[in-house]
This record gives C-alpha cells, structure tokens and sequence, in this order.
C-alpha cells in the first residue's frame, strides 16, 4: 500500500462514556507525541473524533453507535486516500474499520491477551467489549451487527492472533476449535513471537488486513496497559519485530489501537511504546512502497 497520508480516527471511549478508563488512552497517545512523530516520516496526519454519544440508550446502544461512526469515518478516509488509524478504547471499534474498509479479502492480524470471542450466552464476566471478534465473525450480536454500514461476517480462518494468554478454560477451548491461528504468550518461556509470527503469515490466505493492537498484548514488565493485562506477553522489541515482519509480508489497510489506561501502572512507558510501534508499522509500510 501507497501511504502518503494518515488519517486518524479517535474514538475516546470506555462502552460509550467519554475518557473513562481506557477511554483515556487515545488522548494520552496524542500527548506522547504521536502525532509529530508521523510527520517526521513524511506524511500529511489529518484527525477527526467520533462526537459524544450520550443521547444512545445504555453500553450497548452507545457503543454501537460508536462502531456505526467509526465504520463511517473509516469508509470516508480510505475513499480520500489515506491510512486510516483508529485510536479508541474499546477493541470492538475493529469492527467498524472493518465495515468501512469493505475489502473482499480481508483478514486480521490481532494482538492482544485476549481472544475476545466471547458471545452474550457464555460471557460471564458481563464484559461487552470482550465479543468484538465474535462479533465480527458473526457469532453474536447479529441483529444489531446489521445496523453498522458495510459490515459481513469475516472467517475466523482469516484471523492470525498474537499474544493471546489469559483465557478461562471454556475460552481456551473455543479458540482451539477455532480455525484461527494462535501464538500463544506464556510467563513460563519466553516466546518467539515474531518468527512464529511470519510462519503464521506464510501460510495465510488473505493479503490485506486490519492490524489490531489491544495495548494490553504487552507484558506487563513495560507496565499495565488496562486492568486485565497479564504477564507472558510482548516485549517492546517483539512487537517491533512482529511490525516489520507485517510489513512485509502483507498490505495492512488500517490500524487499531485500543485497550489503554493511561493512569494505571507503567502508563507513560505503555504510550511510548505504543507510538512507537505504531510508527514502526507506518514506516515498515512506507519501505515497502518504496
């Protein structure tokens, strides 16, 4: 992909409320810098942000017009061009980048502790924003899924998670059924992230995809990125490492970053890092055009 410019899309929301615990996360990202840092690759950054939302009734109806406007905001910044860059808290807003995108091969490289599969009738936490994959693979949700311009149930063949390491039993099992595939984080050996990584692209079938970064994929040795982050994660390097190797193994048309509590533990190192990952990808992309 051709990157000139970026656009990014800044969703400052916690379930709809505005800066509350991760919802802070897309403005401490813009205080550390990353916008400058953009620049300095070359490239014109343009910003817009999805407008409150408090007139929607609950978590559940604000966030998903939340994730109505991000596939909006997403559809109008590819159309002109640029890259767009999605900045919020939840990690369902992928599910709008991918309704605005509209790419027919389309595919996910997804890191984060995560596996945010669950679906409404096995949660238990009552934790909405942990269905945003299960959302996209149209497993939950599918009423409410069809109001979000754009959007079509995506194989969970086309999704590579990386990171992935607290689970409960019941969804450890449901990702190993799964046809996704897993690189696993664990604090009993340290993993090669990276490699496995480009293994796990080599044998993909998709050449376009979102990369979503849940800032909790981290280990948190670099800090905690939200409440539920867990040790065995990635190094700063290793998520480095795992950008360049995206860069040129595949074309990301869009990023998310997302799940980020600034005023947790190790909150200022958690933004550096991430700016810096993000621009690690950006540039990795840029070298590619070249």
């Amino acid at each position: 992909m051709n990157i000139k410019s970026v656009h990014l899309i800044v969703a400052p929301y916690h379930v709809g409320i505005l800066e509350h615990r991760v919802g802070a996360g897309p403005r401490a990202l813009l205080a550390h810098g990353l916008v400058e840092r953009l620049e300095r690759l070359g490239l014109d950054v343009t910003s817009s942000i999805i407008m409150s939302v408090d007139d929607y009734e609950g978590e559940i109806g604000r966030s998903f017009e939340i994730i109505r406007r991000i596939a909006e905001a997403v559809a109008a910044a590819s159309a002109g061009g640029h890259f767009p860059i999605v900045l919020a808290g939840n990690c369902n807003a992928s599910v709008g980048v991918a309704a605005g995108l509209e790419v027919e091969d389309l595919g996910f490289v997804w890191f984060d502790a995560h596996a945010d599969l669950d679906t409404p009738h096995e949660a238990v936490s009552g934790y909405f924003d942990g269905m945003g994959v299960s959302m996209l693979a149209g497993q939950s949700w599918r009423a409410l899924m069809q109001t979000i311009p754009g959007h079509r149930p995506l194989s969970l063949h086309r999704f590579i998670y990386c990171g992935v390491r607290d689970l409960s039993e019941p969804q450890r099992m449901k990702l190993q059924r799964s046809p996704a595939r897993v690189i696993y984080g664990t604090p009993l050996e340290k993993a090669d992230f990276a490699s496995r990584l480009n293994e796990a692209l080599n044998d993909r079938d998709f050449t376009s995809a979102v990369v979503h970064l849940d800032l909790d994929c981290l280990d948190t040795s670099v800090g905690r990125a939200n409440e539920y982050a867990a040790p065995g994660g990635l190094e700063e390097m290793d998520l480095l490492k795992c950008f360049n190797v995206i860069s040129t193994k595949l074309s990301p048309v869009a990023l998310t970053v997302a799940s980020f509590n600034p005023d947790l533990e190790g909150g200022n190192q958690i933004a550096d890092a991430g700016v810096r990952a993000i621009s690690c990808l950006v540039s990795g992309l840029l070298r590619s055009a070249a």
